[in-house]
């Protein structure tokens, strides 16, 4: 059975709600990461999106730590893009366009491997910079 069909374990759900209250920014209600929803809807008391945005998370971080050490080191050895070259590829729908030619000029190789978006956009002390 699919991880998406399986129903949910509280200890589950209270990870994702507590990575949601402390690192996920709410885009339903505007609060920062670390402050509660004000505004959670009926019988819920983090916005959707905001549970939504900390369930990913945590499903690449468990993605992060399945990586064999070739794919790390090819993660690392990525250069890092400014956030506006990554904008630069947006299309008019407002999803993103990688062609294999732009993903070549970055270094990533084709085709990418899981983690590559986050690879390239990280700080410069090697810090995941999507939480800013």
């Amino acid at each position: 059975m699919s991880s998406r069909k399986r129903p949910i374990s509280l200890e589950d759900m209270q990870k994702i709600a507590a990575e949601a209250t402390e690192r996920q920014p709410c885009q339903d209600c505007g609060t920062a990461p670390g402050a509660p929803c004000t505004q959670p809807g009926r019988g819920r008391s983090i916005c959707k999106s905001r549970w939504i945005a900390a369930a990913i998370a945590i499903r690449q971080q468990a993605r992060g730590t399945r990586r064999t050490p070739e794919q790390e080191a090819i993660l690392a050895a990525l250069p890092r893009v400014s956030r506006e070259e990554i904008e630069a590829c947006r299309t008019p729908a407002g999803g993103y366009s990688f062609t294999r030619a732009r993903l070549a000029a970055w270094g990533v190789p084709y085709p990418p491997p899981a983690g590559w978006l986050q690879a390239l956009l990280r700080d410069e002390d090697g810090a995941d910079a999507r939480h800013q």
